[in-house]
């Protein structure tokens, strides 16, 4: 893994066991890695600043230590890159957006941390029976992570019973491959439906908004949610609090 892709998950507290075992590795030995680590966590504390005022004094404090040798100085390249996204940041602050946190909380991180694949509620697989049909051989592929596969069996089986819950199953294994964008009308669908796995599809819902960046609707669907007390009912006031 590229040493800044380390650091930048590092940032973000998204590193897995063996990728923190490298990044501690490089951390202990590797003089030269240590000091980006430094560079970048400034770089951080200037895109994470709240007001103008503060960008701005993080940002001068910044050079200063480049300018003092206080912190690596980097390649003319990279300096200049890492100027342009912190100026990036500044223009976007200025104009009411954070550029790189538009929740005040990493979107991926805030996703990544709430979304699990909704167990199944409608069809228990029991193993090594035979009267096996497409309804069951879809929750097989959805329980043993198959979710492709899962996903094209509940469009048909959707296509063919317009049961809701189906769509729901289908948005899910579409969320769990990766494929969020495409969940999101199919959820908006099982939604609009009302069906007993509604507020269900509202949490999954609200979740593909916030990896897409769509903070009011994700907003919209959680206070809907709060205030039905239905389902999820401290992941979603969390959810809010994270994202206001």
């Amino acid at each position: 893994m590229e040493r800044e892709e380390l650091i930048d998950k590092y940032l973000h507290s998204t590193l897995t066991p063996s990728e923190s075992e490298q990044f501690n590795s490089l951390l202990k030995n590797d003089n030269e890695f240590r000091e980006d680590v430094e560079l970048f966590k400034n770089l951080k504390v200037v895109s994470g600043a709240e007001d103008r005022a503060e960008l701005r004094k993080n940002l001068v404090n910044f050079e200063t230590k480049i300018a003092t040798k206080k912190t690596k100085v980097v390649p003319l390249f990279n300096y200049k890159k890492i100027m342009i996204a912190a100026s990036i940041v500044l223009i976007a602050t200025i104009g009411g957006i954070t550029l790189f946190n538009p929740f005040g909380v990493d979107a991926d991180t805030l996703y990544a941390a709430n979304f699990e694949p909704y167990k199944n509620v409608v069809t228990p697989i029991v193993r090594g029976e035979t009267n096996e049909n497409d309804e069951v051989e879809a929750f097989i592929s959805y329980e043993s992570k198959d979710y492709i596969s899962a996903a094209n069996q509940f469009r048909e089986l959707y296509e063919t019973t317009k049961l809701p819950y189906f769509l729901l199953y289908q948005a899910n294994s579409l969320l769990a491959s990766g494929n969020v964008k495409e969940a999101i009308p199919i959820l908006e669908q099982h939604v609009a439906l009302n069906d007993e796995l509604s507020e269900r599809g509202k949490w999954y819902l609200s979740l593909a908004y916030i990896k897409e960046n769509k903070k009011e609707e994700a907003i919209t669907l959680l206070e809907e949610m709060k205030e039905k007390n239905s389902f999820k009912t401290d992941d979603v006031k969390q959810l809010l609090d994270k994202l206001r």
